[in-house]
């Protein structure tokens, strides 16, 4: 069993909440994770679209994960969303960290429009973090920004390599220093609560699929 949890590095303001709470389950896993972390592999991705795919490529060879799952900060979110599809199409309101902003273009050519996610029960998510006190909901519209393309990649690297794959992508609201620091009418999720939302979802991934982890 081998599971891949991603994050993106800081694209503007100096900060990322999806890097913050990777880095933060990692070294600080939750008790209800801990139990699973020898199985775990946490990377953080870059904010550059046209490294983003041969990073992914690369890392998903080499680990083969059983259940891949993106994480990616969405400003102006007051619940944590499980999204549905990645569709294939790139169009920048703002640049990525390296300055690209496409607008248009396909973020692989010869492939699907869209691809739905492979997460196992993923409506049931919403009520299971819910019944933590943990605001969640199930969203339709990744965007088009890294956090689509990185989920677009995830699945379309199942198609071609790993059909088993269990594949998807939750966006987080941001951290409270970020509203100190950058958005103050921004809502917010204080860490512990993103963290534990986390650590729920992976958790039952892993318990449907290795029932023996239960």
């Amino acid at each position: 069993m081998r599971v891949l949890i991603t994050g993106f590095e800081p694209n503007d303001e100096g900060l990322n909440a999806s890097e913050r709470v990777v880095i933060s389950l990692r070294d600080n896993p939750t008790e209800s994770l801990s139990q699973y972390i020898h199985a775990i592999d946490f990377k953080i991705m870059p904010g550059d679209t046209y490294r983003l795919g041969q990073i992914v490529d690369k890392t998903l060879k080499a680990i083969a994960p059983d259940i891949c799952i993106g994480i990616g900060q969405a400003r102006g979110y007051n619940r944590i969303a499980l999204e549905r599809m990645a569709k294939n199409l790139r169009y920048f309101t703002t640049s990525d960290r390296a300055g690209n902003a496409p607008k248009g273009e396909l973020i692989a050519s010869n492939t699907p429009v869209a691809y739905w996610h492979s997460l196992i029960e993923q409506d049931s998510l919403v009520a299971l973090l819910e019944n933590h006190d943990i605001p969640a909901r199930i969203s339709n519209d990744c965007g088009t920004h890294l956090c689509n393309q990185v989920f677009y990649h995830f699945l379309h690297w199942r198609e071609t390599y790993k059909a088993d794959m269990k594949v998807g992508f939750v966006h987080i609201p941001i951290l409270p220093e970020q509203v100190i620091k950058y958005w103050p009418e921004s809502p917010f999720m204080p860490m512990e609560m993103t963290r534990q939302a986390l650590s729920l979802i992976i958790s039952r991934q892993i318990q449907i699929v290795e029932p023996k982890y239960v």
